[in-house]
């Protein structure tokens, strides 16, 4: 492109100079002369919001851009392209909603606003001609949502499970190499970083429930909440839990599965004991993996870092190139089509059926295997196995049964009959096995 040529400026607004958006910002300036090369036009960082920019040593930003920590400032201020990054809900969903409204293009990584107003987002994009741009708001640097609307569009989507949350991960990564309790490994976490000094989002599970809403809204066209996700997290894993998992080949690991199951969308975020042939029982320490079956592609695995202000921020300015490139007309947005349904949960828990890992600890006595196999008997389960190793103290002594395929409510009701019989120390603890 010659030297004489008047390259159009895209003027870019950024909500949250963070971790992340602080990576972003110095992205698109490391990189300012690449990405004009690339796009025909230059990016031009006009505006950034944030309340604590006073806090900040900024002097790296170029000279003219603004700084503010009113809304209605940043909102005003004229702009082709909005980024948010400052999470949560306010004023982060003003200011996506706004920008749509407006006709800008919008990029965002926020999984907890695209898990619950995605379809309102998009219903807007498509209605205000908006671009809307939300790679980040999924495992940090790994392509997925673009893989899923735009190179995987041509197929049908099966199923989509993968490992959404690094902090848990690491966590089960710990206690499965160590030994160690979850309470040591968490504060681990918590030391390195990698765990929030409240990491309840994480080892509950909401965060990787959040993510799979969206995972499976774009795989399927159905946006569900993630409240109505099933949902279990990983507070209630011991060590016994992942020394038996190795014994019997897994690798216990928080997994998001969604799936299609006779014409119905099933979903689920629990531990699963995962079978070390299987490519997520591999994916250790921080890492984020995502496998999405097709009807006819199969199974494709995508696994990178998932999180950090590097790898997302890659995320983030792939979105704002692409939305640079839809502004001056030079890329069709893709939108899928969205519907909002609700989900059958009677049916999906009917639906669901896996081989079932069973822990109890128990007060050593006769009758106690026969007890348990009353209940499991009486709901059509059958044993495939029971595991004791040698234990010091009979007062408290673990076992486990492993279970033929069951329906998970089914799993469900014998756990709640089998946690009243007296000889528990603790409620029996049911896990889910993958293997294929």
């Amino acid at each position: 492109m010659g030297s004489n040529v008047q390259l159009p400026e895209i003027r870019v607004a950024l909500a949250g100079i963070g971790t992340v958006g602080g990576a972003v910002a110095r992205l698109l300036l490391e990189e300012k002369e690449r990405y004009q090369q690339e796009i025909g036009a230059r990016l031009r960082l006009a505006v950034i919001l944030d309340r604590r920019h006073r806090e900040m040593d900024l002097s790296w930003l170029e000279p003219g851009t603004h700084l503010t920590d009113s809304v209605d400032e940043f909102l005003q201020t004229p702009s082709d392209i909005v980024v948010e990054l400052l999470g949560g809900t306010d004023p982060a969903h003003q200011i996506i909603s706004a920008a749509l409204s407006a006709q800008k293009g919008v990029v965002t990584a926020n999984k907890m606003l695209m898990a619950r107003s995605g379809v309102e987002y998009l219903n807007t994009a498509v209605k205000c001609r908006s671009y809307l741009g939300f790679e980040a708001s999924v495992a940090g640097g790994i392509p997925i949502i673009r893989a899923l609307r735009r190179s995987l569009f041509a197929d049908q989507m099966s199923r989509v499970r993968g490992i959404l949350n690094g902090t848990s991960n690491f966590i089960l990564t710990e206690m499965t190499e160590s030994g160690r309790e979850f309470s040591d490994v968490l504060g681990q976490a918590q030391a390195l970083g990698y765990a929030e000094a409240n990491p309840t989002l994480d080892v509950s599970g909401r965060d990787t429930a959040d993510k799979l809403s969206i995972l499976a809204g774009l795989s399927f066209g159905l946006w569900i909440h993630p409240s109505e996700i099933p949902t279990r997290g990983i507070s209630d894993i011991w060590p016994i839990d992942v020394n038996y998992a190795k014994k019997l080949n897994s690798r216990i690991r928080l997994l998001g599965i969604a799936e299609q199951r006779e014409r119905s969308l099933v979903m689920r975020v629990s531990p699963f004991l995962v079978d070390s042939r299987l490519s997520l029982a591999s994916v250790s320490g921080v890492l984020n993996a995502i496998e999405v079956v097709g009807k006819r592609l199969g199974s494709t695995v995508y696994i990178g870092r998932g999180a950090g202000g590097d790898p997302t921020s890659v995320s983030v300015v792939a979105d704002v190139l692409n939305a640079a490139l839809w502004k001056q007309g030079r890329a069709l947005f893709h939108r899928n089509k969205i519907l909002d349904r609700k989900l059958s949960g009677a049916a999906a828990s009917r639906l669901e059926v896996y081989p079932f890992y069973i822990r109890f600890f128990v007060k050593d006595q006769p009758g106690i295997i026969a007890a348990i196999a009353t209940v499991l008997a009486t709901r059509n389960i059958n044993i495939d196995a029971v595991i004791q190793e040698s234990w010091p103290d009979p007062a408290n002594l673990p076992f486990i049964v492993t279970v033929n395929p069951t329906p998970f409510n089914v799993m469900q009701e014998a756990i709640a009959e089998m946690a009243k019989l007296e000889f528990n120390k603790v409620p029996p603890l049911a896990l889910p096995r993958l293997s294929d």
